[in-house]
């Protein structure tokens, strides 16, 4: 079994060789929903999970990365096997560029070495869109607006994507690897079908390698525990590190930090209602001379009854 899940890691590992640029976006709560970057992690409370998350990236800074995704999740069983299901949908807005995810997520999960691993498979669509009608050229006898590099217009497109992530818990600790678009390569760029000139215009997808880890820690006080945890994103060219800590009260307040290292300290605030409402908040405070980013998550957590039920039941009567 060890051997296999060697074999496994190799193989994502070996899926996000040949990368050429960091296409994904980053959250500062990562640890509250992971199955926006790991399709083994759907699923992996037997309840039924929806998650909102929305950030601000640099508010002062126009045009700056704005983001919103949806992950709902759930278990799901088949005869004697529990498995999950997820969906995402993920909207982001970089200066000119839309990136638009419509994926769902499936997860296989096995009772192994005193732990659950769960094997996620993801796949779906993926939509770029650039709105050439809003570039800038300034007026004057060095500039012109009738470059033929310049396409006009709203110009986008499509192409299937594919993710893959491992996920394995263990009483207090967990552990994830994710490799997201798997298949790489360009999206061609057009106004229309047929339109042979704006094919020219492409834009780089490249794989992401995602490493995370975890783990709970109970303290003296009963009702305190301090979970942290790093989350490594990289695409073999360019490394981002988060390393987290949350302090957790009665498993309904928390409050914590995020570092960045040579970005970002991010603080995180939050707290859980009784009939399942989580709220959570971070801000990002930046090293460099600019504004900080805003972050919002929202979550929804209802109890799914995934035990087999034997619904034959005999009169006392015949006792």
């Amino acid at each position: 079994m060890k051997r296999k899940l060697l074999i496994l890691l190799l193989t994502v590992l070996g899926c996000c060789l040949g990368s050429r640029a960091q296409f994904d976006g980053q959250w500062t709560q990562y640890m509250l929903n992971p199955g926006l970057y790991n399709a083994g992690a759907v699923g992996l409370n037997s309840d039924l999970n929806v998650h909102l998350t929305f950030r601000e990236q640099w508010t002062d800074v126009k045009n700056a990365p704005s983001t919103f995704g949806l992950h709902v999740g759930s278990p799901l069983r088949i005869g004697n096997q529990v498995s999950g299901i997820g969906l995402i949908m993920l909207n982001e807005n970089i200066g000119l560029f839309r990136t638009q995810w419509l994926q769902l997520q499936y997860a296989y999960k096995k009772k192994i070495l005193g732990g659950e691993l769960s094997l996620g498979l993801q796949g779906g669509l993926l939509q770029e869109n650039f709105d050439a009608s809003r570039i800038y050229i300034p007026s004057s006898d060095y500039h012109t607006s009738a470059d033929a590099s310049i396409p006009s217009g709203t110009i986008d497109g499509m192409i299937p994507d594919f993710s893959l992530g491992a996920w394995f818990t263990r009483s207090q600790w967990y552990a994830g690897l994710s490799c997201s678009h798997l298949l790489g390569g360009d999206i061609s760029l057009k106004q229309k079908e047929g339109d042979a000139e704006s094919e020219k215009t492409r834009f780089n997808v490249s794989r992401t390698l995602y490493l995370t880890g975890g783990y709970n820690i109970r303290l003296r006080n009963p009702l305190l525990s301090l979970q942290p945890s790093l989350l490594v994103m990289s695409d073999l060219v360019a490394v981002q590190t988060d390393l987290s800590a949350v302090l957790r009260y009665a498993d309904k307040y928390w409050g914590g930090l995020d570092y960045r290292p040579g970005s970002t300290l991010g603080i995180l605030i939050g707290t859980t209602f009784d009939f399942g409402l989580s709220v959570g908040y971070s801000y990002d405070i930046t090293m460099v001379p600019t504004s900080g980013s805003h972050e919002v998550f929202i979550g929804y957590r209802k109890k799914i009854d995934t035990s087999r039920i034997n619904k034959k039941q005999k009169s006392i009567r015949i006792l």
